[in-house]
C-alpha cells in the first residue's frame, strides 16, 4: 500500500470528516498495541480505508474515545476507534505490506534505510504472523507473484494484477456475509490496481534515472494510457461498491471512491 487512498475533506459532513480520523487513530493504537511502539511509523489512510470499508460490511458494533496522543493534541475533540476483529486485522495488514515492501526495496535498491525499516519491524511481524498465519503466507505469496510478474510480463496492467489479487483475497479471511463477498472482492482488486498503477506512474521519473524497473517506461506508455487504465480501475470499483449494503458511514466511502482518488489521480497525473 502507497498511501494514495483518501477523501476530499471539503465534501464531508463534519460528523463524517470526524470519523474518519478516528479510523486512522484507531488503526495508529491498534498497531501500538499489538505490534509495538514502531509500527505507527509505517500507518497508512489505505489501510485505516480497508478497517473502515471491512467494520461496515461486517456491521460490528464500534465505539470511541478521547484521544489523548501528543501529537493530536492541538484538538481536543478528537477521538479514536476502540478495536474491533476488522480494526486488529486492517492492522497486521499494514504492517505485513510495510515489512515486505521495505524488504523488497532493500533487495532491489540496497537503500539502507529500507533495510532499516525492515529490521524495526521484524517483530511486528511475528506477532501478526502469529494471529494471522493466513495471512502471513498470502502476503509472502503477493510479494513473490509481484516479482515474477514484473520479469516475465512487466505491461502495466499484467504487472497490476498481483496487487488487484493480493487486495481480493482479504474478503476470504474474514466472515463477510456470502452477498456481500463478490463485489468486495471486486471493489477491492479494482482499488489494488489503481493504487499499484498510481504508485507506477508517479515514480517512473525516478525509476529511470535509477534503471530500476516500471511497467509504463517498459511499455513505453503515454500520460493517455496511464490516465484510461487508472480511471477505469476506479469506476469498476465504484460499480462493485455500489452493491455493496455496509452497516454506516456509506457517505465517507462513497467520498474516498468518488471524489478522494479521482482527484489524486488527476493530482498524479498532471505532475507529468
Amino acid at each position: 500500500m502507497f498511501g494514495y487512498i483518501g477523501t476530499i475533506e471539503s465534501e464531508l459532513k463534519v460528523r463524517e470528516a470526524a470519523s474518519y480520523k478516528s479510523w486512522y487513530c484507531g488503526l495508529c493504537k491498534c498497531m501500538k498495541r499489538n505490534y509495538g511502539l514502531f509500527s505507527p511509523l509505517f500507518l497508512q489512510y489505505d489501510c485505516a480505508f480497508l478497517a473502515l470499508l471491512f467494520s461496515g460490511e461486517l456491521g460490528e458494533a464500534v465505539d470511541a474515545k478521547r484521544c489523548h496522543c501528543l501529537h493530536r493534541c492541538h484538538d481536543p475533540r478528537r477521538k479514536y476507534r476502540l478495536e474491533t476483529p476488522a480494526l486488529r486485522f486492517a492492522a497486521a495488514v499494514n504492517v505485513l505490506l510495510a515489512y515486505y515492501k521495505c524488504l523488497d526495496d532493500w533487495r532491489d535498491e540496497h537503500d539502507a534505510a529500507k533495510g532499516a525499516a525492515a529490521l524495526l519491524l521484524k517483530g511486528a511481524v511475528r506477532r501478526a504472523g502469529r494471529d494471522y498465519p493466513a495471512l502471513q503466507l498470502r502476503t509472502e505469496q503477493f510479494y513473490r507473484d509481484q516479482m515474477t510478474m514484473e520479469q516475465d510480463d512487466g505491461r502495466p496492467d499484467a504487472a497490476a494484477d498481483p496487487t488487484g489479487k493480493y487486495l481480493a483475497s482479504l474478503a476470504d479471511m474474514l466472515p463477510f456475509p456470502e452477498a456481500e463477498k463478490a463485489p468486495l472482492q471486486w471493489l477491492l482488486y479494482n482499488l489494488g490496481r489503481w493504487i499499484y498503477l498510481m504508485d507506477a506512474w508517479d515514480d517512473r521519473e525516478k525509476d529511470g534515472q535509477k534503471g530500476a524497473f516500471n511497467p509504463y517506461l517498459k511499455a513505453g506508455a503515454s500520460a493517455e494510457d496511464a490516465a484510461f487504465g487508472l480511471y477505469a480501475s476506479l469506476e469498476e470499483a465504484h460499480k462493485a461498491f455500489d452493491l455493496l449494503s455496509p452497516s454506516r458511514d456509506r457517505g465517507l466511502m462513497e467520498n474516498v471512491l468518488t471524489l478522494g482518488c479521482p482527484e489524486r489521480t488527476r493530482q498524479v497525473l498532471e505532475r507529468s
